[in-house]
């Protein structure tokens, strides 16, 4: 007989022994108090987050009323002054919440105010309008046509993206006057059932129903009647959950008592969502809400368990008899060979594959011993074959590491050397000679060169800015940016710097006669995007012309897009005139103003909790808020907001952004116009 067949029929025995008086024991006890404390635990289990619920809701709905009886409000909601004192004693409360939320809701406008974070400065806005003809905010019209000073609902809000148990009071003109809207706040659900439904004890489960029986909380958010208010015929009742006509009968009944007698609490065992189950119920007066708690007595633990220690000392000896019997046979049949096994096994692991194993035993146990005698062998073999080639690999791995570490240090110092050239063609000291002070300039490349460049020209008249994007980032947009910066000194050499149209047309043609037709074919992208403002300093004007590229202009806490053309420099795409048009749009040159120009790395970053770019819009927005700050100051705004919108995400694009503003003597009145 093989150590299998003998191991397995020793255990058999004494399993067997062990179960038959185990069972004999323990399923009278068992059965007998689980019947009896099964009770007792679904009562206490309900009364008890029947007072939990209380608890909380007396005081959030104390709150509530306290916040729709201020003057304040009042005075707000009827009309709509003292709007700063209201938002103020909104915050208070808010803070006050548990959910740390709050609204308001005027009845006269339907606007609707809701706050869940610390207002920000300025006035609260409405988050939306609430409208008589639309089905998602039935709720608040049913409210109000019921007339109660209060009403708890249970209800998604869409708009708000959120889910809650709402508490929402009326807001009165005076002691029992005109209705002027809703004050409250609300608890999140999922917080809501994980508080007073998900107990986390097996067998136990909890629900909440009104007085008509409709299901407000339950484990299961499938099951539980969202906006009740709204809905005359509910379809998720507790009486669905009871299967039998006689048990929905005496629920009923038990319901009834509750109710005549709020301060008591009932059981009765019926068959509840498919079980049989002794369901314990609490009655909450204030609410006229019901707190039932389902216990299945196979799976809660009801029992005390002071009343198994005779039951589990017995089974303590029996355990010990039967952990004794099975150490004698496992140590003669199992152990003992093995230990010699797991020696030979740790030597082996050790690297002593020079060991030999004999064995004479006709079971498992034996031929388990010559198999690994053979593997021990068959190691000690494939070892040294394996360190040869290993060291044979190692040698031609660590010549090919040398190799490629040579050649990428080379490529490294190439690149390195490379920024050095782009730094040297940015005009840096050129800006701040001619415009100190009233200049800020972000230039982030992506790598450690880009093709992004900013332009800048001056003479007696005025001055000249520009930024060009050239199609790619690395080594290919710094080479890229080359090719522009001669087109544009040709350009400027040729014509002078008045007329920022021309020169875009001119270094349009001289782009597609540096980069003829041959080369740009295949499949090399060779346009750029531009953008070139002249600003006549003598006369008090700004002329903007753009290739693809548009032109922020910033005044009084506002800022305007101008945009640019709408095709790029050097763009040979099906359907692109060989020669585009450019024109200049003509506006004041205003000392008040700041002008700023982006490519559209910083528009196209990606990020937030979307991944989503940052936008024109957005990007116009932020202009405006840092219009009024430094210009030296405005360059680390800028590069701080588009860090923290980036996040952990890489760079995806090379980002510049080249702002000015105009000298006081250029500043003169005007419009935009197109020339």
């Amino acid at each position: 007989m093989g150590l299998r067949w003998k191991s397995g029929l020793w255990l058999g025995v004494l399993l067997a022994l062990l179960l038959l008086v185990a069972l004999l024991a323990g399923r009278a006890g068992l059965e007998a108090f689980r019947t009896r404390f099964g009770a007792a635990f679904a009562a206490n289990h309900a009364q008890l987050h029947a007072q939990r619920l209380v608890t909380l809701i007396t005081r959030e709905l104390s709150l509530a009323q306290r916040l729709a009886e201020l003057g304040s409000v009042r005075e707000f909601l009827r009309d709509g002054e003292g709007a700063a004192a209201t938002f103020a004693d909104l915050e208070r409360f808010r803070a006050a919440f548990a959910d740390g939320s709050a609204f308001l809701i005027a009845h006269a406008s339907g606007d609707y105010y809701f706050s869940d974070s610390p207002a920000a400065p300025g006035p609260l806005r409405p988050r939306y309008t609430l409208r008589r003809d639309e089905p998602k905010d039935a709720w608040y019209y049913a409210t109000i046509a019921g007339g109660r000073p209060y009403a708890l609902n249970v209800n998604v809000d869409e708009t708000l993206r959120v889910t809650k148990v709402w508490f929402n009071v009326l807001v009165h003109d005076g002691d029992g006057g005109r209705i002027l809207g809703l004050a409250g706040t609300g608890l999140d659900l999922t917080r809501f059932l994980a508080d007073f439904v998900a107990t986390g004890e097996a067998g136990a489960t909890s629900l909440i129903v009104n007085g008509d029986g409709v299901i407000l909380a339950h484990p299961d958010p499938a099951l539980i009647e969202y906006s009740a208010l709204t809905k005359a015929s509910p379809q998720r009742t507790l009486q669905r959950l009871v299967a039998r006509e006689d048990d929905r009968a005496a629920l009923a009944r038990t319901l009834a008592e509750l109710r005549a007698d709020p301060a008591a609490s009932r059981t009765l065992e019926i068959e509840f969502d498919g079980r049989r189950r002794i369901v314990g119920a609490a009655f909450v007066p204030q609410l006229d809400w019901y707190v039932l708690s389902a216990i299945d007595t196979d799976a809660a633990q009801v029992i005390d368990e002071n009343l198994l220690w005779p039951l589990a000392l017995a089974a303590l000896a029996l355990l010990v008899l039967f952990a004794a019997g099975v150490s004698v046979g496992a140590n003669r049949l199992i152990l003992q060979p093995l230990v010699g096994l797991t020696e030979s096994a740790r030597r082996l692991a050790a690297g002593d594959y020079g060991l030999r194993l004999h064995s004479g035993r006709q079971d498992e146990l034996g031929e388990l011993t010559r198999v690994f005698d053979g593997m021990a062998r068959q190691i000690d073999a494939h070892t040294r074959e394996l360190e040869a080639r290993v060291a044979e690999r190692t040698r031609d791995l660590a010549a090919a590491r040398d190799r490629i570490a040579e050649a990428h240090r080379q490529i490294q110092d190439s690149i390195r050397y490379a920024s050095l050239i782009q730094h040297a063609m940015l005009p840096q000291e050129a800006l701040a000679r001619a415009l100190p002070g009233a200049h800020c300039v972000l230039w982030q490349p992506r790598d450690t060169v880009g093709g992004d460049l900013y332009l800048f020209r001056h003479d007696d008249d005025g001055f000249l800015l520009g930024l060009i994007d050239c199609a790619g980032h690395g080594v290919p947009g710094a080479f890229m940016t080359m090719i522009a910066h001669a087109a544009f000194d040709l350009a400027v050499h040729e014509l002078g710097i008045a007329d920022p149209a021309a020169l875009l047309a001119r270094m349009d043609t001289a782009i597609r006669s540096l980069l003829p037709e041959a080369i740009a074919g295949r499949q090399l992208a060779t346009n750029m995007d531009a953008g070139l403002c002249h600003v006549d300093v003598a006369n008090g004007v700004l002329r903007f012309a753009g290739a693809h590229l548009d032109l922020y202009r910033c005044v009084g806490g506002r800022c305007e897009r101008i945009r640019g053309g709408r095709r790029s420099l050097g763009e040979r795409r099906r359907g692109a005139h060989p020669n585009p048009t450019h024109e200049n749009q003509i506006m004041p040159a205003a000392g008040d103003a700041t002008y700023y120009l982006s490519t559209d790395g910083f528009l196209d970053q990606a990020g937030g909790q979307h991944g989503f770019g940052f936008g024109a819009s957005r990007f116009a927005e932020l202009l405006a808020t840092l219009a009024a700050q430094p210009m030296p100051a405005q360059a680390e705004a800028l590069l701080h907001t588009l860090r923290e919108h980036q996040g952990p995400r890489a760079q995806r694009d090379d980002v510049a952004v080249l702002g000015f503003c105009v000298p006081a003597r250029a500043a003169s009145p005007g419009q935009v116009s197109g020339e």
